[in-house]
């Protein structure tokens, strides 16, 4: 069966267009190569590239009107017997509505299938609300979307076998919950690039951080581990991969960035692990690796690490063999917001011991995360935070407003508490439901929204030491 993928696309328009903000859909890439490793026939289409000629001028009723143009042409020209759409993220949501409404206008007989955190979050729920959508894949789904069209193939439309699925059986909304998650990821083979057109990736990247002077060129993605075990109250990833954390070994990470340096010219690697450091072993060997195998790369961590798995050891390795950007996930420069609230278990004063020992470093630019309005915030935690900021030796900071993505522990106190201004069948829906939002998604229990904003208003003035 021909199978296309589609990466559901966040609509908005020229006033949030950004850059950098253009990444290559590694979830629908490993789909994509682990189908054809089973000698299945698949194209992707990533519905957020549909835009090569100027985003920037076009407004959100445009844009969609050049994703259904660009969408029929996809389906026309690849002619799939399915097709799976994956939504990482809330903002994506409405996207994909959009898209799974036009393939079945097109082709009523084509199954639609879905996956990424907002539908393995709300499955029985996108089911009994959109017609339009026949499957949902509940959390990782490599091995699932094959054993699924396998099934399909064989006119089996009830996988009642399957883990992780959810589907129709005539009137009756079934869900098979997720309990088998692939514990050996070696066996997964590395992303195919040539299923992309790298060209509509490519970026400026003449003004990052260098301090090496070698090409920075178009920054290429390794995910060397899936999940963490730490389940911050504001965290939904675990949904998706589980609870436990699972390595790649060195070995395999290695190769595909050796694969990536010497065949694609790569220079540059954003880990984008959600624990990289997780096991102080592995990520030297990994370090040592890279020298070894002699790559002359830079790299980044822009997801964040973990600031209680670094120590001197695992930085003085990073930076040696090729670390310049590191971004560390403080969240909040409140004991109690931080470890009480968050449930972080992160003291101050680990804080302050990595962030100096980055700085040690003088070619390493030090970035922060900071989350700003939970339920508990006050004047005096927020004020803990902002001093935080001015005395931690940064080159740059960024602050969210807390975002209760549904699952979380977090959207649950919010429900709980009656804090969200919206009803909870309404988060599904919900396209602005992004970390960068300029507005709190609700307000703390002795704050005012207008409290919050100020307080943005103020630290984002913060001149860094």
């Amino acid at each position: 069966m021909r199978t296309l993928l589609i990466n559901a696309p966040i609509i908005r328009d020229k006033s949030h267009y950004i850059d950098d903000d253009n990444y290559f859909p590694q979830g629908l890439l490993y789909l994509a190569t682990n189908l054809k490793k089973n000698n299945l026939d698949v194209d992707i289409w990533d519905a957020n590239n549909f835009y090569e000629n100027n985003l920037r001028t076009l407004d959100s009723d445009e844009i969609c009107e050049n994703i259904e143009i660009n969408l029929n042409t996809r389906l026309d020209k690849f002619k799939p017997d399915l097709v799976g759409i994956g939504c990482m993220f809330s903002g994506a949501f409405q996207g994909l509505k959009m898209i799974a409404k036009q393939i079945k206008q097109k082709n009523p007989k084509i199954p639609v299938i879905v996956g990424g955190i907002p539908p393995t979050i709300f499955p029985r729920e996108i089911l009994r609300k959109y017609n339009e959508i026949d499957y949902v894949v509940v959390g990782e789904g490599e091995n699932t979307l094959v054993d699924l069209i396998k099934e399909i193939e064989n006119g089996s439309l009830t996988p009642k076998s399957l883990d992780g699925i959810a589907f129709r059986d005539n009137e009756e909304i079934k869900l098979n919950p997720k309990t088998k998650f692939i514990e050996n990821l070696d066996e997964l083979p590395f992303p195919d690039y040539n299923l992309l057109d790298i060209e509509d990736y490519i970026i400026d990247t003449s003004h990052w951080h260098n301090p090496k002077n070698i090409k920075v060129g178009q920054p290429f993605p390794i995910i060397s581990s899936r999940s963490c075990p730490n389940q911050c109250t504001f965290c939904s990833m675990w949904h998706v991969h589980g609870k436990k954390i699972r390595f790649r070994s060195p070995e395999n990470v290695l190769n595909q960035m050796e694969e990536l340096y010497y065949k694609k010219g790569v220079n540059y690697f954003q880990f984008q692990d959600d624990n990289l450091t997780w096991d102080k072993k592995r990520i030297i060997e990994i370090c040592d690796g890279i020298k070894e195998r002699k790559m002359d790369i830079q790299f980044g961590t822009p997801n964040g690490v973990a600031i209680n798995k670094l120590d001197k050891e695992i930085i003085d390795s990073m930076v040696d063999a090729g670390l310049v950007r590191i971004s560390l996930a403080v969240e909040s420069g409140s004991d109690f917001i931080r470890n009480k609230v968050m449930k972080k278990h992160l003291k101050t004063e680990k804080i302050y011991e990595v962030v100096e020992e980055c700085a040690k470093h003088k070619n390493l630019f030090i970035n922060s995360f900071f989350v700003a309005g939970m339920p508990q915030e006050t004047h005096e935690t927020l004020e803990e935070t902002y001093q935080m900021i001015k005395n931690l030796p940064l080159n740059k900071f960024a602050i969210f407003f807390a975002t209760p993505y549904p699952g979380t522990e977090l959207f649950n106190y919010c429900v709980e508490k009656s804090l969200l201004p919206n009803q909870v069948e309404d988060y599904m829906e919900m396209g602005n439901l992004q970390q960068k939002s300029t507005e709190p998604h609700f307000k703390p229990h002795t704050l005012t929204k207008e409290d919050l904003i100020n307080y943005y208003e103020k630290i984002s003035d913060t001149i860094l030491p």
